[in-house]
């Protein structure tokens, strides 16, 4: 069939675009708020070094500023600047002429929106196009249509800034990805509302019809434990073609009957609630996700990939591995899938190197590392005496038989040693020397996906025996299915008051959206278009 396109929103580092590449759409342009998640984007879906280029005074090419406190030659400030902070920057790398083909465009979806609103003549040749599909991933949890005029949660209104974009260009699809949480119900002003169901009406209101489904991205090969919420809006002409197509479908038909409530009701939209509409889970039904309307499974509960079949072919984070050259199967079937956009050589795996960790650090991640194998309720009795919780004399008793089978790290003359503890005396002696106040922290199965990815990197620590450490960022990019190719661009992590703006390395991956993933939904949705072609 003819090429396809695609505009990526909300882009991040890449993720989403990278699976929907692989699927067969070809990016037309891209939009990031952060510029350090954007400097991860232009390296590995562009193709340009932004940090060479301000190293050498050079201007970005394919890489835009939407808006900006810092001039187009001051590359190096231009990627370190705080995104919330450029409302009233003097610079902007766009105007009426502006090629947005291949493009990054750095900053605000509002300010874009704005740009667009002021040239039309941008807009129509965007619409001539007839793209297929726009996508992203906005933050959704409190978005109400009636709180749209509240202007005290910029990040709220998102949605809607994402809806009015698709409404004035007007592709064929949308695909928007979101958190668990945008299901659940929310109050506002005494009303209860669930965002998913607002966000569905607000694309009805620009001519689409709305999708919706849970999804659990360890079912299409991704190593995680991660529920996703997906909403897949047409068009409403490209919706009818696919319904003529599908006319038994039930999916499709009860979304065309929401389409209808929704329009007759355009003020009185509160109305509507979840008994008019509903969303499908790949839990509760897992035949629907056969391929047709909804994405096509590609693992079960047989074969879901483990912990250490991604990430136990790069055990050491102390030495360097060369890509393809490792054991893993599931590493090399990545780089199989995803072609490499690169320039730079890529012969070795990077973002792999280990964080430092002093002996209390490494002697907690050990205890977390033998807790998670024990069974029978044993792991609830230690994490309760580790917190000095009150344990009954029978779990004591057991944990003490438990505990005496495992090595733990005993902090001794400021360095450490691995021993097995004599008694469970012995064991909460050491519990008070390594006291945490994180209550999140827990090692990682060696058998079973990962859990859902976090974007701060001390939560998380190795399963293995010899490695009581947290996860290098390769290691959470494989939980996420990014191939070894690809490189993480700026910052590593960041504190402090940073954290409010900086989008570091671990919180580029964490926030992605899988490839594999993404991958899926994009083949599901290229075959829908195929066959009303």
């Amino acid at each position: 069939m003819s090429e396809l396109t695609h505009i990526e929103l909300f882009a991040g580092c890449g993720g989403m675009s990278l699976g929907l590449e692989t699927a067969g759409f070809d990016l037309l342009f891209a939009n990031e708020l952060s510029p350090m998640a954007g400097e991860t984007f232009a390296y590995n879906i562009l193709g340009e070094n932004l940090e060479r280029k301000s190293e050498l005074g050079e201007k970005a090419n394919n890489t835009l500023w939407i808006k900006s406190n810092y001039a187009q030659d001051n590359l190096k400030d231009r990627l370190r600047e705080n995104p919330f902070e450029t409302a009233k920057g003097k610079y902007s790398d766009l105007d009426a002429k502006t090629d947005l083909n291949g493009k990054l465009l750095i900053g605000n979806i509002d300010y874009f929106l704005e740009f667009l609103n002021k040239n039309n003549k941008i807009v129509n040749q965007l619409k001539k196009k007839n793209v297929d599909l726009i996508s992203g991933g906005p933050p959704c949890q409190s978005f109400s249509l009636a709180g749209k005029r509240e202007k005290n949660n910029e990040k709220n209104q998102l949605p809607l800034s994402f809806s009015k974009l698709a409404g004035l260009i007007q592709p064929k699809i949308v695909l928007l990805e979101n958190v668990k949480g945008i299901t659940a119900p929310f109050t506002e002003n005494g009303e209860k509302y669930y965002a998913w169901l607002e966000v569905c009406k607000a694309f009805v209101l620009e001519g689409f019809v709305p999708v919706c489904m849970m999804l659990n991205s360890k079912y299409f090969g991704v190593p995680q434990n991660r529920p996703r919420f997906i909403l897949m809006a047409y068009r409403k002409d490209i919706f009818n073609k696919i319904l003529k197509k599908n006319n038994k479908n039930e999916i499709l038909k009860n979304s065309d009957k929401f389409y209808k409530i929704v329009s007759e009701n355009i003020n009185s939209l509160e109305k509507i609630t979840i008994k008019d509409f509903n969303y499908y889970d790949i839990e509760s039904n897992p035949e629907l996700f056969d391929g047709l309307v909804l994405p096509k499974m590609t693992y079960s509960l047989d074969d879901f990939i483990s912990t250490s079949e991604a990430i136990g072919d790069i055990l050491r984070a102390d030495i360097q591995y060369d890509i393809n050259k490792t054991a893993g199967k599931y590493a090399t079937s990545l780089n199989n899938i995803f072609s490499k956009n690169t320039l730079e050589d890529f012969s070795k795996i990077k973002n792999h190197e280990p964080r430092n960790h002093n002996p209390i650090i490494r002697s907690r991640f050990r205890f977390y590392q033998v807790i998670e194998q024990f069974q029978n309720g044993l792991k609830k009795g230690a994490t309760d005496l580790f917190s000095g919780k009150k344990v009954s004399p029978d779990v004591l008793a057991k944990l003490n038989v438990e505990f005496s089978q495992h090595k733990l790290l005993f902090i001794k003359d400021k360095g450490e040693i691995s021993k097995y503890p004599r008694n469970l005396e012995e064991v909460e002696v050491l519990m008070k020397s390594i006291p945490t106040k994180k209550h999140s922290q827990r090692a990682l199965k060696e058998f079973g996906p990962a859990p859902a990815q976090l974007t701060v990197p001390d939560d998380l620590c190795h399963y293995h025996s010899e490695q009581p450490r947290t996860l290098t960022v390769r290691e959470m990019a494989r939980f996420q299915s990014f191939p070894d190719w690809f490189e993480f661009r700026s910052k590593v992590t960041t504190g402090g008051k940073m954290r409010k703006f900086q989008v570091p390395q671990y919180t580029q991956v964490g926030n992605a959206v899988p490839p594999l993933l993404a991958k899926s939904l994009g083949e599901v949705l290229k075959k829908q278009l195929k066959l009303i072609e």
